[in-house]
């Protein structure tokens, strides 16, 4: 008989989704260093600016005439046109309305329409926020200055650029479902049935459907293990794979068993409310180039062929996330093409912010209840002015990786992880 865990109430449901604003969960999230676009959006010198919504807020991100990046409120601060349409030149962004021009560092260069002899244009500030490149990204950090964290490590943001490749698409959800669909190991066996990229690999190891989950919190967040019965030497073995989740919306999958395929992180940013943007990191095991190009076309995850101009999958509920009954009938599982197309309609099909206090939540489901729980305890903490998890300088990012793997029955799976710190000392 399966067991049932407890339900969020909804005002729990509320407060781990509502994200805008003075919401709590929102200025948890401007703690962190978080993705704003990629760099291939701003590539050019005086190119286009992009448009970035985060958290609710309106936001600028332009590369300047030297190459440095400028993530600025969107608004102009003469009458909040927004610089979005802005001319990107000679080291500024000026807007088209009145002319005023502000460089990455939020300084107003230039103020045509105003006196020079009165010192306003020293005086007047666009917001601009600390940014940082790395992954093929470019991050900002929102929060206040004087709490500025370290930038967060992680092993691949150091890699050369040709061993990382990075897959944008948006959701049409709160950023908890998607984060929540990120750790769920449990639903890979049936929703990516035959699509995972080392599916053949794993399906070898284990036909195990109903992955025993254990669960151990970590400085940074958590770590679970979804233990699995092997098909071979099932009374003396065991097949576990690890997953790791970083506050705020961080998710780093068990790398394949093909050490020539990527591992692959997944960072989910909140847009508002109802919308969250996902940044796929796709990051070399063993040196072996990440074509992004390729890794796209064959993720289905190509703009303007799968995705709008907003990076949001052309498949909605408005046409069932094109899902084809005809290939179901004909090997395919879901009907739907593309690994993080199915993701996206099972998550989107919940509705915008899933009503959790209807769910019948059992053993499958520890990853979710413990990030659920992580995510709230990171709250309190951040509430009552402590430094929020995952943010100690202590954290070793470098150190954190994913795993999988066969061992010994009565070993715990925390081996797997020791076998990978050992390699890296």
């Amino acid at each position: 008989m399966g067991e049932d865990y407890p339900m969020l109430s909804q005002a729990e449901n509320q407060l781990l989704t509502e994200v805008e604003g003075d919401a709590p969960m929102g200025q948890m999230f401007r703690c962190y260093w978080l993705p704003m676009v990629l760099s291939e959006e701003i590539a050019e010198p005086d190119g286009a600016p992009a448009a970035v919504r985060v958290l609710g807020q309106e936001l600028v991100a332009f590369r300047d005439t030297n190459g440095r990046v400028g993530v600025l409120d969107a608004g102009c601060p003469h009458r909040l046109s927004s610089l979005v349409l802005g001319r990107n030149e000679e080291c500024g962004i000026r807007c088209i309305y009145h002319g005023w021009k502000f460089d990455v560092d939020g300084n107003c260069t230039d103020m045509p329409t105003e006196p020079d002899d009165r010192g306003f244009k020293d005086r007047v500030k666009a917001k601009a926020y600390p940014t940082r490149e790395a992954a093929g990204m470019v991050w900002a950090y929102l929060g206040p200055r004087e709490q500025q964290p370290p930038f967060p490590a992680f092993p691949w943001t150091t890699y050369p650029p040709n061993q990382v490749g990075v897959a944008k698409s948006g959701y049409r959800t709160s950023y908890l479902q998607a984060v929540e669909g990120a750790i769920d190991s449990a639903h890979s066996w049936y929703l990516h049935s035959g699509s995972s990229r080392d599916w053949d690999m794993r399906f070898e190891i284990s036909r195990d459907q109903s992955p025993r989950l254990d669960a151990e919190d970590t400085p940074y967040g958590f770590r679970y293990a979804a233990i699995r019965v092997p098909n071979v030497d099932a009374e003396t073995t065991k097949y576990a794979r690890v997953t790791i989740f970083n506050l705020p919306s961080t998710s780093s999958i068990p790398p394949p068993l093909n050490p020539d395929l990527p591992a692959h992180t997944s960072i989910f940013v909140p847009i508002d409310n109802e919308n969250a943007m996902l940044f796929d990191i796709y990051h070399s095991q063993n040196g072996t180039p990440v074509d992004p190009t390729a890794l796209r076309r064959r993720l289905k995850v190509e703009p303007g062929v799968d995705l709008d101009e907003d990076w949001f999958f052309l498949g909605s509920r408005k046409n069932r996330w094109n899902q084809d009954r005809a290939a179901m009938k004909n090997g395919s599982y879901t009907g739907i093409a593309g690994f993080q197309n199915q993701d996206t309609a099972a998550v989107e099909s919940m509705g915008a912010i899933s009503d959790r206090t209807q769910e019948h939540l059992g053993q499958s489901d520890v990853a979710i209840i413990r990030m659920r729980r992580r995510m709230a305890e990171g709250l309190k903490l951040f509430q009552a002015g402590g430094t929020p998890l995952g943010l100690d300088p202590t954290v070793d990012y470098g150190a954190i990786r994913s795993a999988q793997g066969v061992i010994p029955k009565e070993a715990p799976w925390q081996r797997l992880l020791e076998r990978l710190e050992g390699a890296r000392t």
